[in-house]
């Protein structure tokens, strides 16, 4: 996978131990400025990958999930916290003495050991001011204070919440760990969002005009930009946008977009129809009498959301707000079914067969390959 342009990876090395006692002291020093950290970024060719050294070195691969089914199964295992908070599931190859370096994240995450041992050293609290190694692309911290230890094995998870500090050290070769990212938006991704949106909702004839008031020496004071045009201006955006605040709906439907938009580009699935379907057959499929035991897939790159509020389902596909006329209970569960499982029987699609739109929908997720048959 690190061979592909479309895949995010980086390759990681350390300053290499020569002994037994030099590695022992590695693992378990505190944080080293005699280190010398290493970063590559993908993709990598092969020889590259192939001529590396028996130790020292990790390499991490983005969003696994996207392109492993096997890998992507693993997020039903944190089923117990809502599907748009996770990111994505990286993966990490390491050989003895391989790591990141000590460091913190700013998001939840569960250390899952695949193979081999890894042990992870945990630090103390950080935030936006902890000092970090000068000269560094990989954000090491310029001090690690080891609070506690712990040895990973094969099936072992370990959860770190936001900025505790840790160093994670491979114990030997044929180290994997799968990272079970959360999603942390920062404040001001949010608001950037949100008043784009806003703005694409405004009226280019909705103008902001600014009282002109009688002064008697103008001439004197012509530079000068009024306070109460500074009042105007404050109302003038707080009508605006606590318009849009106090109005759930279309707060709900912007958060639903946005939560809803790929992080890395899409993939065609494993099973693809490059020609695509056609409705009938389509129809066929559904109403068939093996409907209840062939299952449809969704796309383990493609993030499908719903809110429900009001007496309303607001459907979300990859960005886009799906509009359906949701007038039976039976195609709103059908919705949420999709939403909620990765596979389910084909005939859990008949509901969004009663009438023209929605089936015309559920053609295009299957023509995106958004949805599809199991092999």
């Amino acid at each position: 996978m690190a061979l592909e342009d479309h895949i995010e990876s980086r390759l990681i090395s350390v300053s290499s131990s020569n002994t037994e006692e030099e590695f022992e002291n590695k693992a378990s020093q505190a944080c080293s400025k005699q280190q010398r950290w290493q970063i590559e970024t993908g993709p990598f060719e092969e020889q590259r990958l192939t001529n590396l050294s028996n130790s020292d070195w990790t390499l991490l691969v983005q969003a696994v999930d996207q392109y492993i089914p096997a890998v992507a199964g693993l997020r039903e295992y944190f089923a117990f916290i809502p599907a748009w908070q996770i990111d994505d599931v990286m993966v990490s190859y390491a050989t003895r003495g391989g790591g990141v370096g000590p460091h913190f994240d700013r998001y939840d995450v569960f250390l899952v050991q695949g193979e081999g041992q890894r042990q992870w050293k945990i630090g103390q609290r950080c935030d936006q001011h902890t000092a970090l190694q000068a000269d560094q692309r990989l954000h090491l911290l310029q001090d690690f204070e080891e609070s506690e230890c712990f040895t990973l094995s094969a099936g072992d998870i370990l959860y770190l919440p936001p900025y505790l500090a840790h160093w994670g050290t491979s114990l030997d070769n044929d180290c994997m760990t799968y990272s079970v990212g959360f999603r942390s938006p920062s404040e001001s991704e949010l608001i950037d969002d949100f008043t784009a949106t806003l703005q694409s909702r405004l009226s280019e004839d909705d103008r902001f005009q600014d009282s002109i008031p009688y002064v008697a020496d103008t001439a004197q004071r012509s530079g000068e930009i009024d306070s109460s045009t500074i009042d105007n201006i404050k109302r003038l955006l707080m009508e605006k946008i606590s318009a849009q605040l106090n109005d759930k709906e279309q707060l709900s439907r912007w958060f639903g977009v946005w939560a809803s938009e790929p992080k890395y580009a899409l993939i065609d699935p494993l099973s693809s129809n490059e020609e695509g379907f056609s409705a009938d057959e389509i129809i066929d499929m559904i109403r068939s009498d093996s409907a209840d035991s062939e299952f449809i897939c969704r796309d383990d790159a493609s993030r499908f959301y719903y809110i429900e509020q009001d007496n309303k389902l607001l459907l979300f596909v990859n960005g886009r707000e799906i509009n359906l006329d949701i007038n039976s209970k039976s195609l709103a569960e059908s919705a949420k079914a999709i939403c909620n499982n990765r596979t389910f029987s084909a005939d859990t699609l008949i509901p969004w067969l009663k009438d023209n739109n929605s089936s015309q929908i559920l053609l295009e997720l299957f023509n995106r390959q958004e949805l599809f048959l199991q092999e």
